[in-house]
């Protein structure tokens, strides 16, 4: 398999950046075996509206409020996916691209998915295709790994399960990661710088840090270049480094 691994939790109508980190990684694995938060964006994103912006929220069940991602499910309740559907209709129809990608999103909304990873993998893996990035993706959960380990200790066990070389950090990585035992176990490590672009939007003004169907309605095949162009790649040095790096 590739060198560069880079892992994060599928979330719902990712950003920009998500698919910016990926296009710079060999290997995408889907972290599916963490803890589900409430209070994150693995259940809900923006999108531009003539207000400014708005969420789209998937109204999750309190009951998994600490289950894992990989078994969170989706409402009974399919109101929804109307709703949802509705809401990237109304904003993105008058757009350059939206008639060229609504068929996939329309037929999105009415499969009966089970789980919330099912319809967020199936988001994920339509805009990769779009955006022309292609990498290997594998789920956490087929990995057998240690539920007990945490942080650089979960990195650890992922990058020696797939043979990888070489570890993709985003820049909140330097917060947490243990420099040290990265590099005693032979690992190397590299952090992700995201610029956001400013692209043409339906609505007067720009308003960043919308889901990634922003970019693609509006930029349609442009959006393979402004996001491998909004990246770039940090390479650490362990060489007189501290084991923990403050921000």
């Amino acid at each position: 398999m590739g060198s560069i691994v880079m892992m994060h939790q599928p979330n719902y109508l990712p950003w920009i950046g998500l698919f910016s980190k990926i296009s710079m990684a060999d290997c995408f694995v889907v972290m599916d075996n963490f803890q589900y938060t409430r209070d994150g964006v693995i259940h809900r994103n923006k999108i531009r509206t003539n207000t400014g912006s708005g969420y789209l929220t998937i109204p999750i069940n309190k009951d998994f409020r600490t289950a894992l991602i990989k078994e969170v499910e989706l409402p009974l309740d399919q109101k929804w996916r109307e709703t949802h559907w509705q809401m990237i209709y109304r904003n993105y129809l008058k757009t350059d691209f939206f008639l060229q990608y609504e068929n996939f999103f329309k037929n999105l909304y009415q499969k009966d998915f089970v789980y919330l990873w099912q319809i967020n993998m199936e988001i994920i893996l339509y805009l990769l295709k779009c955006f022309d990035i292609n990498v290997e993706i594998i789920a956490a959960s087929d990995l057998a790994l240690d539920p007990n380990l945490k942080h650089t200790d979960m990195i650890i066990a992922v990058l020696k399960k797939l043979g990888a070389q070489t570890y993709l950090s985003g820049p909140s990585g330097r917060k947490y990661i243990e420099i040290k035992k990265l590099q005693e176990n032979g690992f190397n490590l590299e952090f992700s710088a995201f610029s956001h672009p400013v692209y043409k939007q339906r609505y007067p003004g720009f308003v960043p840090n919308m889901a990634a169907i922003d970019l693609l309605f509006n930029m349609g095949p442009e959006s393979n270049q402004i996001i491998r162009s909004s990246g770039s790649i940090d390479n650490f040095c362990f060489t007189q480094q501290p084991d923990r790096l403050s921000k």
